[in-house]
């Protein structure tokens, strides 16, 4: 069987994917908090600024009540976590709808809502959990936020007292802009949930437009432009992440999945190294060097890496779902199929595990087997029917009767 040329489809967008698609659609009673916040504005404020800071309020409200719900009622309790952890982590899972908002010009009012399915959450949860480079995002972002919002407090209290230094309020509608920016990240994130990377790209570009100076904003661009197979304007933007903050290991981990899926492996391999260089303990920078050395032909490197990468984080499908390529290529064939029905027992509902199952049994001539777990990708992403059409690794099923039905 021959080696992939090109990464799997958008592999590159698991560090979402991983913590969101654990749990599948579920139709269990939902249990549902409401918040009303009221803001009142300072001088400095407008109308959109007063409805920025009211809106991270309340929601800081909601998920503190569900970190406490998600505590008492939920295995969550036994995740040994901290509240502050936990209300952090929740934020990259569910999100706030507004039920009503009104400004009368001094202050700003929002009732908003969580409803949350609190088994679908822990599990949630329990995946995110092991996803290291969420979690540093989502903690770097609130802590941003907490500092934002004390400097927001602090100027404020100085504006009350008389006191306006020149340029102040430019200054402060910075520090508003920093709030803007995790709204628009949060959205994204959403997206990222649903496979909707066209709705993801736009949030994470409004993101960046409100605070151009967030590495996360032009990182996280470079995913959905990943995911949308646009691998050249991604290097774009993690460049861009490079510029603005060089000892993140994310941004090497990340354009390091862009390299290899271009097949640049070598380029791929040296920023694999960077990030294990500036921290060794990230599964995924094992993940991606693991697969330059098997687009390189190293292929007993490559499992050796892979391998750490499954000690580092043993329920990162992904790990998987590339290690039995690298089983394959050392004619493992028995353990490349168990690595692979492993990583869809993790994700089952991941549509890229069934993409990257149905592109070995294609290669493996087991047309049936890929066709099957083809459909079951396309149902749940529709964008790889057009995908399928033109990658080479279905290429053995182009002109099969059920392969032009599915994709046509």
């Amino acid at each position: 069987m021959a080696i992939l040329n090109h990464r799997i489809g958008a592999i590159v967008i698991a560090l979402i994917i991983i913590f969101l698609s654990f749990s599948s659609p579920s139709f269990a009673e939902k249990v549902t908090f409401i918040k009303e916040y009221t803001y009142q504005a300072s001088d400095f404020d407008s109308k959109m600024s007063s409805r920025t800071i009211a809106l991270e309020q309340v929601k800081r409200l909601l998920l503190e009540e569900v970190g406490t719900y998600l505590i008492s009622e939920t295995e969550v309790r036994d995740f040994q976590l901290t509240k502050d952890k936990i209300t952090t982590l929740t934020a990259g899972i569910v999100q706030a709808e507004i039920l009503g908002e009104k400004w009368d010009g001094k202050t700003y009012y929002l009732k908003a809502k969580m409803s949350i399915a609190p088994q679908d959450v822990a599990k949630s949860l329990a995946g995110l959990r092991e996803n290291s480079q969420k979690n540093r995002e989502l903690e770097e972002t609130n802590r941003k936020v907490d500092e934002a919002l004390k400097k927001i407090k602090k100027m404020q209290e100085e504006l009350a007292a008389g006191r306006q230094p020149e340029g102040k309020q430019n200054e402060y509608l910075k520090v508003v802009d920093e709030l803007k920016s995790k709204e628009w990240l949060d959205k994204g994130v959403a997206f990222m949930n649903t496979e909707n990377y066209e709705g993801a790209l736009a949030a994470f570009n409004n993101a960046a437009e409100a605070n151009p100076q967030n590495s996360w904003a032009y990182i996280d661009k470079g995913w959905a432009l990943n995911s949308l197979g646009d691998f050249y304007q991604a290097l774009k933007e993690f460049n861009r992440a490079a510029d603005l903050d060089p000892p993140n290991p994310w941004i090497y981990v990340n354009r390091g999945m862009s390299y290899n899926s271009l097949g640049d492996y070598r380029q791929g391999l040296l920023d694999a190294e960077e990030a294990i260089k500036l921290d060794a303990n990230i599964s995924w920078a094992y993940i991606e060097r693991g697969w330059a050395y098997l687009g390189l032909g190293n292929f007993s490197q490559s499992l050796t890496d892979l391998n750490k990468a499954a000690q580092l984080e043993p329920q990162n499908p992904f790990v998987y779902s590339t290690r039995a390529w690298a089983h394959n290529a050392l004619g493992k064939t028995r353990q490349a199929a168990e690595d692979l029905e492993k990583s869809i027992n993790l994700a089952p509902n991941n549509s890229w595990m069934l993409w990257n199952r149905a592109a070995y049994y294609a290669l493996s001539g087991e047309k049936g087997k890929s066709i099957a777990d083809l459909e079951k990708a396309i149902r749940i992403n529709g964008s790889l029917k057009q995908r399928a059409k033109t990658d080479k690794n279905f290429q053995s099923l182009w002109n099969d009767i059920g392969f032009r039905k599915l994709v046509d």
